[in-house]
């Protein structure tokens, strides 16, 4: 685990020694009292301390859905989805509980930790970021639905992917909670704080990152967890990033590279878009050279790939590979930078 940098030490001037002093000067006379010339001295300059960088990691913990209504306009629709609910309390709260914890652990080790709102700050950058939610459902699902669930961005990057394996290790082990059987969602890992291509309020693609629903707040089971001993969530947690930058912190560029191609466009018109990597299926829409495209996964076999619309209603489905070419246009927002 990284540990504090050794205080950096001022450099040692050499010695200074004043210059002699001159002779004395006699006028011969019997009256006058023999004078002495001044003689000027230099004063060392004071020794400055070399800065040295600041070698700790630093992560970033997002209390998920705090502060939404701070959200910036160009994710103004972000500002009504509060999350998940439970008699009288808002799912923000429970978030904010286990991000305090993991943070307290976390300083313990040396880390520093920047507790982040609903907000990101364009291109955010850190060695770590963990998105913290609490999931929740309702009618007969309440019931049985139960399990925590950890996902990489689209297009995640290797580290990103260290990052999820090591809390798929720690975090379970630490709570005793099972998996979500149901895995996690494409809109997790469309989180929009991972959209670079969308949003510019998001993070660098290079920043190491994973959304974590640490339970269900709405099955009696989890919310002892969530409601009487959150410390947990928050050890399961902490261990999973601690194992991770111990193994590899700091991470080197490649393995910090988003995964995926530059922005796409269909080669012909009235390219077909599919809700499977299926031809069979109905088109979702149909597009054009004029529409670019983002892709986000592709199939084992790399002859579909899973894209959304740039801009617009950013619809989601597969194309063919074949249909597709690489225009090496930057994925960015669709609109000017706020």
């Amino acid at each position: 685990m990284p540990t504090e940098p050794p205080r950096s030490t001022a450099a040692v001037l050499p010695k200074h020694s004043l210059p002699a002093a001159e002779s004395v000067v006699q006028v011969p006379t019997a009256t006058e009292r023999p004078t002495v010339t001044p003689v000027p001295t230099t004063v060392p300059p004071t020794p400055t301390a070399t800065p040295q960088p600041d070698l700790r990691p630093v992560v970033g913990l997002q209390v998920g859905h705090w502060k939404i209504e701070d959200h910036p306009d160009e994710q103004a629709a972000l500002r009504r989805f509060s999350g998940a609910y439970y008699r009288g309390y808002d799912e923000w709260e429970v978030n904010f509980v286990i991000a305090e914890l993991t943070r307290d652990q976390l300083e313990a080790e040396g880390v520093v930790v920047e507790l982040l709102p609903a907000t990101v700050p364009i291109g955010y950058e850190a060695d770590v970021f963990v998105s913290i939610h609490v999931d929740g459902v309702t009618g007969a699902q309440a019931a049985t639905r139960r399990g925590w669930k950890v996902a990489t961005p689209f297009r995640a990057s290797l580290a990103s992917q260290r990052l999820e394996a090591a809390i798929a290790t720690t975090y379970p082990a630490a709570t005793g909670l099972p998996a979500d059987p149901l895995g996690p969602s494409y809109d997790m890992r469309a989180y929009y704080a991972f959209a670079y291509y969308r949003y510019w309020h998001s993070l660098a693609p290079t920043t190491p990152a994973v959304l974590l629903e640490a339970g269900f707040m709405t099955h009696p089971d989890d919310r002892v967890l969530i409601f009487q001993q959150p410390e947990r969530m928050a050890t399961g947690l902490a261990k999973g990033i601690l194992a991770y930058l111990e193994a590899y912190h700091p991470a080197d560029p490649d393995a910090r590279a988003s995964i995926g191609l530059a922005m796409l466009r269909p080669i012909a018109a009235d390219t077909p878009i599919f809700p499977r990597a299926d031809e069979r299926q109905t088109p979702l829409l149909r597009v054009g050279p004029a529409q670019p495209l983002v892709q986000v996964a592709q199939s084992r076999e790399a002859d579909w790939y899973l894209v959304f619309t740039h801009g617009g209603s950013w619809d989601l489905g597969w194309i063919r590979s074949s249909a597709v070419r690489d225009t090496g246009e930057p994925l960015e927002p669709p609109h000017p930078r706020p």
